[in-house]
C-alpha cells in the first residue's frame, strides 16, 4: 500500500493525463498537502481542530472597550472621525429632538381618550394620596417623639440614637408614603396623570433623601476645627445639593421602560439625557465652587491624629488638594460621550451618576462606622478594658478597608467590569486573588498580635487603672519592657515580610540563608558590638541599674541613668553633661539608689571641749531632724551615734550616721551641718577644732565622687 502522499500524487497525475483537452488545474500547495496528511492521520485530528479554532478566533471581531476610559477614547475617536463632517452629531440630535417633539405633540392623543382635565385630576389625586399618607405618618411620629421627649432637630455632634431618630423623621415617612402611592398606581390602569405624579414624587423624595444623607455626613464631620467649612456648606451649598439630587433622580426615573408606552421612548430618553447632563454640570459647579471647604474638611484632624499619624496626614493633604479632579474628569468624560458619542450617551451618564451616588453612599457608611467605632463620650465614662478599646478600633478599621474594597468592586461593575469575575475566570487572576487573600490574612494576624502585645506592654509601663486594682510599675519593668517592645516589633515585622514574600511566590530559603551568613559575618566583624549587646542583656536581666538610678560605672562616668538601650547606657552627671557608655566598658556598677543609703556624720572638736556635751548636741540635733516634717520623710531610722572614733592633730573625732532613703543622704547631711553649727555657736562648752566643722557639706550639685563627702562606715 502506498503512503497517502504517494496516492495523492498518483491520483493527481492520472487525472491530468486522462483529460488533456481540459485546462490545467493549479498544483496543490504545500499547505494543502500538509493539511491532507494531517487529516489522514487520526492522531493529528486534535491538532487540526486547534488550528481551525485559532484561525476563527483571529478572524473574530475585537470586542468594544467599555468603561469611563473607553468612553473617553471612543469620544475622542468620534471627534476625530467627525472632524471633517461636523454635521453628523448635529443631525443625530436634530432627529432626536424631532422625534421627541412629535411624541410630545401626540401625547394626549395617545392616552386612549384621556382628556387634559382627566390627566390633571389623576395627577392631583395621586398627590393628595401621597400627602395624606405622609401627613398621617408625620403626625404619628411627632406624637411618639413628644411622648418620649425626643429631640426634633439634628445636633452638631449627633449620636447613633439621634441619627436614627433623624432618619425616622425625615426619610422613612416619605419613603413609606411613596411606596403606598406606587402600589396604588400599579393596581390601577395606566394613566398619564398618575405616571407624572409618581415621577414628580419619586424625584422630590430622592432629592430630599440625598440632601438628608449629605446633612448627616456634615453633622458627623462637625468639630471645632471644621466649623467654618461646615457653616459654608450649610449656608451656600444646601440648594445646590438639592438640585443635583433632583436632576439625578429625575433622569433615573423618567428613563424607565414602563413609561415608554405612556410618555414615549424618544421623549423619555431625551429628557433623561438632558437631566443627567444637568446633574453632571451641577456636580462640576459644586466641585469648583466648594473645593476649599471640602479640602478643609478632609485635611483637618484632631491634634492627637496630627501629632501621632504623620503619614496619614500627608496622605490626607494629597487627597484634599486633588479631590475635585476625579469629579471634573468624570463629568468631562460623560459630557464628551454625550455630545460626540450619542449612541452611548445614556449609558455613560447613568454610569457617572451611579458612581457619584455610590461614592456619597460610601462616605455615609464610612462616617457611620467611624461614629460607631469612636462613639460619643458620655458624661460619666466607665472604665473599659484597653484590650477591648484597641480591638474595637482595629475591627472598625478592618471594616472600613473591606468597605472600600467593596466600593472598588461595585464601581467596576457599574462600568461593565468586575474584579472578582476577572479573578475567577482567569488563571493569573485566580493566583493574584489567592496571594492577596493570604497576604491579607497574614497582615491581619500580625496586626492582631502586635495590638495584644503592645497593649500588654503599655499597660505594664503606664497602667490605665490605678488604686485598688492597679499597681505602679517597677523601675526594672519601665527599663526592660520598652526594649522588649522594640524587639517584638522587629520580630513581627520580619516574620510578616518573609511570609508575604513567600505568598508572592518568591523562594525565601536563599534569603534566609543569606541573612544567616550576613549575620555571622557581622558577628565576627563586630565583636565589640556583640559584647555590648550580651553584657547589656545580663545587666538588664540582673537589674543592676534602672532608669532614674544614680550610678558609678567607672572611668569617671557618674550620674543619673536617663536611658537604657540594648547596647549603651546614657547618664547625666551633676553638671548636666551626658555620658553615653557602651555596656562592654562597664566592669562594675556602683548604684546609690537601691533600698536605702547612709548619711555618715563626722565632727571634729577641740581637746578642751566636753565630749559628753558634744555627743548630747549631736543627739538633740538628730531628734530635731526626726521631728521635722520635711526631713522626716527622708529618714528611715533615728540617728546612730558611734561615739569617739579617734584623735588627730585638730582634736577629737566624733562619728555617727543617719539611715536615709536612696539619694537623700546629701540633703540630710546638709541639714545636719546647718543645725549642728547653730547649736555649737550657742554653747560655750563645745568648740570646733580650728573654728570649723570637720563634717563637709555636700555641694548643691551632686558630686562626681562621694569619697570627699560620705565616709563609709565599717
Amino acid at each position: 500500500m502506498l503512503p497517502a502522499w504517494s496516492a495523492s500524487s498518483t491520483t493527481a497525475t492520472g487525472n491530468t493525463a486522462a483529460a488533456p483537452t481540459a485546462p490545467a488545474a493549479p498544483p496543490s500547495s504545500a499547505l494543502n498537502a500538509l493539511a491532507k496528511t494531517l487529516q489522514a492521520n487520526p492522531a493529528a485530528t486534535a491538532l487540526v481542530a486547534a488550528l481551525q479554532q485559532a484561525e476563527q478566533q483571529n478572524k473574530a471581531p475585537v470586542p468594544v472597550q467599555k468603561g469611563l476610559i473607553g468612553l473617553i477614547s471612543d469620544s475622542l475617536e468620534a471627534v476625530q472621525a467627525n472632524y471633517g463632517q461636523v454635521a453628523a452629531p448635529q443631525k443625530y440630535w436634530q432627529q432626536q429632538f424631532a422625534r421627541a417633539g412629535n411624541e410630545l405633540s401626540t401625547l394626549f392623543s395617545r392616552q386612549n381618550g384621556e382628556t387634559p382635565f382627566l390627566v390633571l385630576a389623576h395627577f392631583v389625586e395621586m398627590l393628595a394620596l401621597f400627602g395624606f399618607v405622609a401627613f398621617v405618618l408625620q403626625y404619628v411620629g411627632k406624637r411618639v417623639r413628644q411622648h418620649f421627649g425626643m429631640q426634633e432637630t439634628l445636633s452638631t455632634d449627633p449620636s447613633i440614637k439621634e441619627l436614627s431618630i433623624y432618619i425616622l423623621r425625615h426619610i422613612v415617612p416619605l419613603v413609606l408614603a411613596l411606596l403606598v402611592e406606587i402600589a396604588v398606581v400599579l393596581s390601577l390602569p395606566a394613566a398619564l396623570g398618575r405616571a407624572l405624579a409618581t415621577l414628580l414624587l419619586y424625584t422630590m423624595i430622592g432629592a430630599s433623601v440625598f440632601r438628608a444623607v449629605c446633612a448627616i455626613i456634615f453633622s458627623l464631620s462637625y468639630s471645632g476645627h471644621r466649623n467654618v467649612a461646615i457653616h459654608i456648606l450649610y449656608r451656600r451649598a444646601w440648594k445646590l445639593l438639592y438640585f443635583i439630587g433632583f436632576a439625578g433622580w429625575f433622569g433615573d426615573a423618567i428613563n424607565n421602560p414602563k413609561l415608554y408606552t405612556i410618555i414615549g421612548g424618544a421623549l423619555s430618553s431625551l429628557v433623561a439625557t438632558v437631566a443627567n447632563l444637568v446633574a453632571a454640570i451641577l456636580c462640576v459647579v459644586f466641585a469648583l465652587r466648594f473645593r476649599r471647604p471640602i479640602a478643609h474638611i478632609i485635611r483637618n484632624r484632631s491634634l492627637e491624629v496630627r501629632s501621632t499619624h504623620r503619614a496619614r496626614m500627608e496622605t490626607l493633604e494629597i487627597v484634599a488638594s486633588l479631590w475635585h479632579y476625579p469629579i471634573l474628569l468624570l463629568a468631562g468624560g460623560v459630557s464628551l460621550a454625550t455630545v460626540f458619542g450619542p449612541a452611548s450617551s445614556g449609558a455613560a451618564l447613568d454610569h457617572a451618576l451611579s458612581s457619584a451616588a455610590l461614592l456619597v453612599g460610601m462616605f455615609f457608611i464610612g462616617t457611620l462606622l467611624q461614629r460607631i467605632g469612636h462613639g460619643k463620650k458620655p458624661a460619666s465614662p466607665r472604665r473599659q478594658s484597653p484590650y477591648m478599646l484597641r480591638l474595637k478600633a482595629a475591627i472598625f478599621s478592618l471594616l472600613q478597608i473591606v468597605m472600600w474594597i467593596g466600593f472598588c468592586e461595585l464601581l467596576t461593575r457599574i462600568w461593565d467590569h468586575s474584579l472578582l469575575d476577572y479573578a475567577n475566570t482567569t488563571q493569573i487572576g485566580h493566583l493574584i486573588l489567592a496571594a492577596m487573600g493570604k497576604i491579607g490574612l497574614t497582615l491581619a494576624l500580625a496586626w492582631l498580635a502586635w495590638i495584644l502585645l503592645d497593649t500588654a506592654i503599655q499597660e505594664a509601663i503606664t497602667p490605665s487603672r490605678s488604686g485598688r486594682y492597679g499597681r505602679n510599675p517597677s523601675t526594672r519593668m519601665r527599663t526592660i519592657l520598652p526594649l522588649l517592645r522594640n524587639a517584638s516589633l522587629i520580630i513581627i515585622l520580619t516574620a510578616t515580610v518573609i511570609t508575604t514574600l513567600a505568598n508572592l511566590g518568591l523562594n525565601v530559603t536563599p534569603l534566609l540563608a543569606s541573612a544567616g551568613v550576613v549575620g555571622l559575618a557581622i558577628g565576627f566583624g563586630s565583636q565589640s558590638l556583640v559584647k555590648d549587646v550580651i553584657t547589656g542583656i545580663f545587666i538588664l536581666i540582673e537589674d543592676s541599674m534602672s532608669v532614674g538610678d544614680w550610678v558609678d560605672v567607672g572611668n569617671g562616668h557618674i550620674g543619673t541613668v536617663e536611658h537604657l538601650s540594648i547596647r549603651t547606657v546614657r547618664l547625666r552627671d551633676g553638671n548636666g553633661s551626658v555620658h553615653s557608655v557602651p555596656f562592654s566598658q562597664i566592669l562594675a556598677v556602683k548604684n546609690d539608689s537601691r533600698e536605702y543609703a547612709y548619711a555618715s556624720l563626722k565632727l571634729h572638736v577641740t581637746l578642751e571641749s566636753s565630749i559628753e556635751d558634744a555627743l548630747n548636741l549631736i543627739q538633740e540635733t538628730g531628734t530635731e531632724m526626726m521631728n521635722d516634717l520635711h526631713l522626716r520623710r527622708l529618714l528611715l531610722a533615728p540617728i546612730e551615734i558611734y561615739g569617739l572614733n579617734g584623735f588627730d592633730l585638730h582634736g577629737a573625732i566624733l562619728t555617727g550616721a543617719f539611715r536615709t532613703r536612696p539619694q537623700a543622704q546629701w540633703e540630710v547631711g546638709r541639714a545636719f551641718n546647718l543645725r549642728i553649727k547653730a547649736k555649737i555657736d550657742a554653747t560655750t562648752t563645745v568648740t570646733f577644732a580650728n573654728e570649723w566643722s570637720s563634717f563637709p557639706a555636700a555641694p548643691a550639685a551632686l558630686p562626681e565622687s562621694q569619697e570627699a563627702v560620705i565616709q563609709p562606715v565599717a
